[in-house]
């Protein structure tokens, strides 16, 4: 338990860290916009490629991109942005959702090709 709490505590560090870095280098709503899409590919990708090895998805999907990603940012921004607020749900969620699902994609055959190579 102490240990899973640690990667996950050091990912989130790195992956918040990353997030700030990126949100202050670009100020506004569509850098955390980029940033939530970017997050769900990678995300994807993860969830096709990694297997059972529990502390590496801890670290890096939980912990890194739980951190690098932030829906309490992404709903802030609506709020505080009502003005443009129907056009930034619409380009976040569903270009978040389709990336998830192709690096879902890439991460699969990206697997089986390291598979079939063995």
């Amino acid at each position: 338990m102490v240990r899973a709490l640690t990667v996950v505590a050091v990912g989130g560090a790195l992956g918040a860290s990353a997030r700030y870095l990126l949100a202050q280098q670009f100020p506004g709503i569509w850098t955390i916009l980029v940033i939530n899409i970017v997050g769900s590919l990678l995300l994807g990708i993860l969830a096709a490629v990694l297997g059972p090895d529990r502390l590496w998805r801890l670290f890096l999907g939980v912990g890194v991109l739980g951190g690098f990603t932030t829906f309490s940012t992404f709903a802030v921004d609506v709020v505080q942005n009502p003005g443009s607020a129907i056009v930034y749900i619409l380009a976040t969620l569903l270009p978040a959702l389709l990336a998830a699902r192709l690096g879902m994609g890439i991460g699969e055959a990206w697997h089986s090709r390291r598979e079939a190579a063995s």
